[in-house]
């Protein structure tokens, strides 16, 4: 609902709710009743219900709602995720049933998209998972960011085969926690607002590192990931350049990467971001493209200097009859090289791909092949020898 409200304003998104609730009310039993909790969430309340009889009443919202059509109904379609708690083995409370619906709709909406999800033992342990996550994390960040420390993942010339960039990635850890994934507690971290200080954190770490690397190796490019969320923080270019100033590095060698699943909403914004970074000599690139359906337009939208071709194109091409992907990776480069557009091969496993990938013309190349990502110390060794 909020990104129709941004690209639609706010009248449409309310006729949205309006055609939804009529829907909604119109498959639902005479015994049923129908609220609206918050925003764009609705409860119906359904005494004696079968599980069967309410997957059929999501089902038949659902088709609904994916038919719509504006000359008809006055809204463009969309999609509707859901949750199901039964009284009184989900819960035997007001409270605690409502708590374990936000949990179930939570996991329907991030693990499985357009879908409706009874609650479970599974739902409660992630539940739980999360939030032992979310405190420890809280305490890292409050103690100095303790047990947060960036690996490093070289990036390789595609014609000399030399280290000329390095991709800086979070890794997190404490005593309690020792097997959080980066996807794992990123999104937890841009769920609680916690991103916007390890963002930083980051930022400033990166800059650290390129500073020292470009005094004793020479002109080793070092890049970050940024979330849209932390563009979204004015004071996000201020410090990115106070950084680069009082550690004296060079922009040039400094590249913030933005993941292209980022769903940006106002990518006019970040269009003027990106535009006054490159003007003071900071690279850009988009990370991932290609896993979403924003890739061509965020192309049109957004200046850049990079494009990384995500590792889903590249991981398959020597298998056989495997003709799209490859047709894939020569169409972005030879777009990308009429744009003056460099390109990176993520991904590559293998030498036969290393080799496919360079006669295609990729610019530069990313893999376990060379290394997987490595602590400061390790990544200084391959410097140190001028190769992998």
């Amino acid at each position: 609902l909020r990104k129709m409200n941004n690209t639609s304003g706010y009248t449409y998104g309310n006729k949205v709710l309006k055609v939804f609730g009529e829907r909604l009310h119109k498959f639902t039993k005479e015994t049923d009743r129908v609220y609206r909790l918050q925003g764009d969430e609705f409860i119906v309340n359904s005494p004696g219900g079968k599980k069967k009889e309410l997957v059929q009443l999501f089902q038949n919202v659902q088709n609904c709602c994916a038919r719509m059509d504006v000359a008809v109904d006055g809204v463009r379609s969309f999609s509707v995720s859901a949750g199901i708690v039964r009284y009184p083995e989900d819960g035997d409370t007001y409270n605690m049933l409502l708590s374990n619906l936000e949990h179930c709709l939570e996991y329907a909406k991030e693990q499985k998209k357009d879908q409706v999800v009874a609650f479970s033992e599974k739902i409660a342990e992630r539940h739980n998972r999360i939030g032992k996550i979310h405190d420890a994390l809280m305490r890292s960040i409050h103690n100095d960011f303790e047990g947060f420390e960036l690996y490093f993942q070289p990036i390789l010339d595609s014609q000399t085969q030399e280290i000329v960039k390095c991709e800086a990635l979070l890794r997190w850890k404490t005593p309690e926690i020792q097997d959080s994934a980066p996807y794992e507690f990123i999104k937890i971290l841009e769920d609680s607002g916690g991103i916007r200080e390890v963002g930083f954190w980051v930022m400033e770490d990166a800059v650290r590192h390129a500073a020292k690397w470009q005094r004793e190796y020479g002109n080793i490019s070092v890049s970050f990931n940024v979330s849209y969320l932390q563009l979204l923080d004015e004071t996000f270019i201020e410090k990115l350049i106070a950084k680069t100033q009082e550690y004296d590095v060079d922009p040039g060698l400094i590249m913030v990467e933005l993941t292209e699943s980022c769903n940006a909403e106002d990518t006019s914004m970040l269009s003027r971001c990106f535009d006054y970074l490159r003007g003071m000599g900071f690279e850009i690139a988009m990370d991932d493209f290609g896993t979403e359906y924003a890739s061509l337009g965020l192309l049109h939208d957004v200046s850049m200097d990079v494009l990384k071709i995500d590792q889903k194109f590249v991981r398959g091409l020597t298998e056989k009859e495997n003709r799209a992907d490859l047709a894939i990776i020569e169409s972005v480069v030879d777009m990308c090289r009429q744009l003056a557009i460099r390109t990176v091969a993520e991904g590559i496993e293998t030498e036969e791909i290393q080799n496919l990938v360079r006669e295609i013309g990729v610019s530069y190349l990313q893999g376990y092949l060379y290394s997987r990502p490595v602590p400061a110390a390790e990544f200084e060794k391959m410097l140190a020898k001028k190769g992998i």
